[in-house]
């Protein structure tokens, strides 16, 4: 009876360490797993965070260029004098961030379309400088027979470097 009970006294015990050996292995194998899958997530998040402070360093560079950058621009619009006829005038303004310089403009189809009459403020051009949100207006005279719409390449220069320019369509009517 003795060596029965011995023998299931180690029965026991190897089971229990076999258990044990088992319990440990399965249980590595599981961290193991988790781990390669925290891994996974991490690289994941640092490929995240990366693309992120690009994009963040994209936007700050373009910021500052922005703040940088005049952008000369015009538009026409009909107003009254002071006796109530009515006028034309051409505004060009500048909608950038930095003063611009030595603004100017050219327009072909404008210097040749004999229904428009740019009649003052033709002389101040080259501009010298136009602060930002600044502008000046030129008195137009149009006549039945004029183009409705024009391209005027407008150039400048400011902070970001020099010859600047932008194209615009703009409507006389």
């Amino acid at each position: 009876m003795k060596n029965i009970i011995e023998n299931i006294d180690w029965l026991i015990t190897a089971f229990t360490f076999l258990g044990g050996i088992y319990m440990y292995i399965n249980h590595t194998r599981r961290l193991n797993q988790q781990q390669v899958k925290l891994n996974d997530q991490q690289k994941l998040l640092n490929k995240q965070q990366e693309l992120l402070n690009e994009y963040q360093l994209q936007k700050s560079k373009e910021e500052i260029l922005e703040k940088k950058q005049a952008l000369i621009e015009a538009n026409v619009y009909k107003t009254s004098d002071r006796k109530g006829n009515p006028i034309w005038r051409m505004k060009v303004y500048n909608k950038g961030k930095t003063k611009g310089s030595n603004i100017n403009f050219k327009s072909e189809t404008l210097s040749n379309d004999q229904g428009i009459i740019i009649t003052d403020g033709l002389e101040m051009f080259p501009l010298p400088s136009l602060l930002p949100q600044g502008s000046v207006e030129l008195s137009i005279i149009l006549f039945t027979s004029h183009q409705p719409m024009h391209k005027i390449r407008f150039t400048w220069e400011d902070e970001s470097g020099k010859e600047r320019f932008q194209e615009q369509d703009v409507i006389f009517q």
